[in-house]
C-alpha cells in the first residue's frame, strides 16, 4: 500500500470487554451474598461464612437445586430453544485498507451507518437442555460509504462493503439458580469482508508530484546537461519553462495511467472465541443480561472483542424484549487488506422462548 500500515493502527476504546462483564459479575455476587444471606439468616444465626459459602456452591454451582428457566414453569433440564431477530445499530472508526489503494481512515457515526446500510439482517439462537447449550448469532449487511483518502493525488474513495458474522459456541452454566445464571462458553466466529473501492484522480495533485521529480531531476542533472548542452545557456526561460510544462503534463498521464482506480477484495476467516455472559431476573418481568468474549489470538485476527450489556422485560413466558449497547473491536490485518475497526451502537432484540 501507498500508506504504511503501521502508521495507522486504531486503539480499541479504553473501556474495553471486562468492565461490562465484571460490573455484571458484581451484581450477580451481590445479588447473591443478599440471597443466601436472606434464606440462612432466619434458620442459622450461628452458621459461619465458609459454610455459607459453600452451600452457595453446593446449591447453586455443584448440583443447582432450583436451576434457571428460560420458559418459567416449563422443567429447567428439558429441552428448551430460543430464537432473536434483532437490530445493532453500530458505528465505524478506524482504517481499511484495500491492496495498493491508500489506508483510509473511517468515523461512521450509527446514524451515519443507518445512512449508509443497504440491507440487512440479524439473529441470534440458543437450544439448550440442562446445563449443557448451544449458542448461534450471525447478520449480514452491505453498506455503501465515501472515504477521504488522506492521500494528495486522490479526491476521495467510494468503497462498497459486505460484512457477515456466523459465531457458534457451547455453552456450560457453572452458576444456575432460578434468579441468576452465569456460563462460561467457547466456539468459533466466522468472519467475511468484501470491499469494493473507486477512486477519484486529482489531477491536480499528480501535476505536483510530477513538477517535484522534474525539479529535483534539473537540481541533480541540471549542471551535467550545461557541461555537455552549453547552448542550453542561451535558451530564453519562457522556452525551458515551457519545455518544462511539456514535461510535468507527460510524466502526469504517465503517472496517472498506472495508479489504481478500482479494486475488489475479499477476506474470510475464523477466530477461536472465549467468553462469558451471564443473566439476572430484578422480578418476574424485569431482568438485565451481559456477555463478553474475546477471540482471534493471531489465527485470523490479531484480536477481537465483543461486549454486550442489555435490560430486558418479559411480556410473558414466551416472549420478551431487551435493549441495550454491542461493542465490537477487531483487529485484522493480512495478505494487503487491512480492517483495524471499532463498532459501538444501541442494541434491541425481540425474544421468542418455547
Amino acid at each position: 500500500m501507498i500508506s504504511p500500515r503501521g502508521n495507522h493502527i486504531w486503539r480499541p476504546s479504553q473501556h474495553g470487554p471486562g468492565r461490562i462483564i465484571i460490573c455484571f459479575i458484581a451484581l450477580v455476587f451481590s445479588c447473591s451474598a443478599l440471597t443466601a444471606a436472606g434464606e440462612s439468616a432466619p434458620e442459622t444465626q450461628g452458621r459461619t461464612l465458609d459454610n455459607s459459602v459453600s452451600l452457595w456452591l453446593q446449591d447453586r454451582v455443584v448440583r443447582p437445586v432450583q436451576p434457571f428457566e428460560l420458559v418459567p414453569g416449563k422443567d429447567a433440564n428439558a429441552w428448551t430453544f430460543m430464537i432473536e431477530p434483532y437490530g445493532w445499530s453500530p458505528g465505524l472508526y478506524g482504517n481499511i485498507g484495500i491492496k495498493d489503494l491508500p489506508v483510509a481512515e473511517v468515523k461512521q457515526s450509527p446514524i451515519d451507518i443507518l445512512k449508509k446500510l443497504d440491507w440487512g439482517f440479524f439473529l441470534r439462537g440458543e437450544v439448550r437442555k440442562g446445563r449443557w447449550g448451544f449458542l448461534g448469532d450471525g447478520f449480514f449487511a452491505q453498506f455503501s460509504m465515501d472515504s477521504d483518502p488522506n492521500d494528495a493525488i486522490y479526491d476521495d474513495i467510494k468503497v462498497k462493503s459486505q460484512q457477515s458474522m456466523v459465531t457458534v459456541a457451547v455453552a456450560y452454566r457453572v452458576i444456575d439458580d432460578k434468579r441468576y445464571f452465569v456460563d462460561l462458553y467457547a466456539g468459533g466466529r466466522y468472519n467475511y469482508l468484501g470491499a469494493s473501492a473507486s477512486a477519484r484522480i486529482n489531477r491536480a495533485g499528480v501535476e505536483a508530484l510530477s513538477e517535484g521529480i522534474i525539479d529535483r531531476a534539473i537540481t541533480k542533472f541540471g549542471s551535467q546537461l550545461l557541461a555537455k548542452y552549453p547552448g542550453l545557456k542561451n535558451v530564453p526561460p519562457s522556452t525551458l519553462q515551457q519545455a518544462k510544462q511539456l514535461g510535468v503534463d507527460e510524466l502526469s498521464d504517465r503517472i496517472e495511467e498506472k495508479l489504481p482506480r478500482n479494486v475488489e477484495q475479499s477476506r474470510w476467516w475464523i477466530d477461536p472465541i472465549v467468553g462469558l455472559r451471564g443473566q439476572v431476573n430484578f422480578s418476574r418481568w424485569f431482568f438485565a443480561a451481559a456477555q463478553a468474549d474475546a477471540g482471534g489470538f493471531g489465527a485470523g485476527s490479531q484480536i477481537t472483542w465483543n461486549t454486550q450489556a442489555t435490560l430486558g422485560v418479559n411480556f410473558s413466558r414466551n416472549i420478551a424484549l431487551e435493549a441495550g449497547y454491542r461493542y465490537m473491536y477487531i483487529d485484522y490485518n493480512k495478505d494487503n487488506f487491512l480492517y483495524n475497526v471499532n463498532m459501538p451502537g444501541v442494541f434491541a432484540g425481540l425474544i421468542f422462548k418455547f
